[in-house]
């Protein structure tokens, strides 16, 4: 490769990496490729041996591109012509990593007695074509694909060893691409779960920094000022009294996610002056919990202070097979009690209800009763749940 190849191959790199973490960048990267080649157009696309169909959009994988075709020549390509692509008939000429070009697949001196080049190629002004095939997996193949004039000459051995020095980088490119967007569903999905819940949810690190907060929660903090998130900051509530015991109470839980020290979490209600209220309650997550590529430690979830999460005593008989005795003790633990207050409320020995919540927990797959608070808050029964009427 020539010194000028070799800064270019360089430049073209560095796009592809740019466009592996940002996928709408393939396209500026397709066009730099196709501009150095001589090449009037490009694209990256999909080719399945199988039922001889084309593909190019790769749904869900971030990586369609196209430059210098019409929107209308991309579509013919995919619902006709790219079944008749002779460059496409000998299925054993394609091999992962390899660089190839028309000439090898094809007869350049039959190319003008085929439909395909009479239809497509022909009103495109397109004779020769290069193509990096990136992965071949199931008779799948993915291909960075550019093509030229007949007058521009057939692509020469030092644009091809350009290619070949592009191909280990696009095939790390076009699986972190893959593996990104894999996480971006993931994160998403996660998120959605989130925003469908019926009160305000904040993720917190170790350090009670905000990572995630869902909708609720923002409108719920911005019309009550009873807690500010401050970016870069943990979270924190403007009164001196109640920000002691909030710092407290996210300091338990936080150790409680990471070891068998610390504390449930708990529940804090905060009023204003004028009347506004706040109820905060603060549950550990496991040290595992990362769903935004972060380690969560805390949730705390945000509702009216005279709200209480009720009506789920059947949704837990449902989805966990709790009795009437257990679900209505977690849903009571789910509001805040403490397992003394429900005792004595319902007039029962704490012994009953240790024996109660240890059954609970079994059910509902926790080991402990802060795992079972949390699997409750995040789980089908608040979701499910049927609000009483007003």
């Amino acid at each position: 490769m020539t010194p000028s190849l070799a800064v270019a191959s360089q430049a073209l790199i560095t796009l592809i990496y740019e466009a592996a973490t940002q996928h709408i960048q393939w396209q500026d990267f397709l066009a730099a490729f196709a501009r150095q080649l001589k090449s009037h157009a490009g694209l990256i696309w999909a080719n399945d041996f199988n039922n001889r169909s084309v593909d190019v959009q790769l749904p869900g994988s971030g990586l369609s591109a196209t430059y210098g075709f019409e929107t209308d020549a991309m579509a013919s390509f995919a619902s006709y012509y790219g079944a008749r692509n002779v460059w496409l008939e000998d299925a054993t000429l394609h091999h992962e990593g390899a660089v190839v070009t028309g000439s090898m697949l094809f007869p350049d001196h039959c190319l003008k007695k085929t439909e395909y080049w009479a239809d497509w190629l022909r009103p495109q002004d397109i004779f020769y074509t290069a193509a990096a095939i990136v992965e071949l997996r199931a008779e799948r193949s993915t291909n960075v694909t550019v093509v030229r004039r007949e007058r521009a000459g057939a692509y020469e051995a030092g644009e091809l060893a350009l290619i070949r020095s592009l191909m280990p980088h696009l095939q790390t490119a076009f699986a972190l691409q893959r593996k990104l967007r894999r996480l971006e569903v993931l994160s998403r999905s996660s998120t959605q779960v989130l925003e469908l819940l019926p009160f305000g949810v904040l993720l917190l690190d170790a350090t009670s920094q905000l990572l995630y907060a869902n909708e609720r929660a923002l409108a719920m903090t911005a019309s009550t000022r009873l807690l500010q998130l401050r970016e870069g900051a943990p979270l924190y509530c403007p009164r001196e009294a109640d920000n002691g015991a909030l710092r407290r109470m996210l300091h338990e839980a936080a150790q409680t996610g990471t070891a068998a020290a610390g504390g449930p979490g708990g529940v804090l209600n905060l009023s204003g002056l004028t009347g506004e209220q706040l109820r905060l309650r603060v549950t550990p997550l496991p040290s595992w919990h990362s769903p935004f590529g972060s380690a969560s430690a805390i949730a705390v979830f945000l509702s009216d202070s005279s709200d209480l999460i009720t009506s789920l005593a059947a949704t837990l008989r449902n989805f966990y097979g709790m009795t009437v005795a257990e679900a209505r003790l977690t849903e009571a633990l789910v509001n805040g009690y403490s397992l003394q207050e429900y005792a004595e409320r319902q007039r029962i020995s704490i012994h009953t209800a240790r024996t109660q919540i240890k059954s609970a927990t079994a059910k509902a797959g926790a080991q402990r009763q802060v795992d079972l608070v949390r699997i409750v808050l995040t789980g089908p029964a608040v979701l499910q749940r049927n609000p009483l009427p007003a």
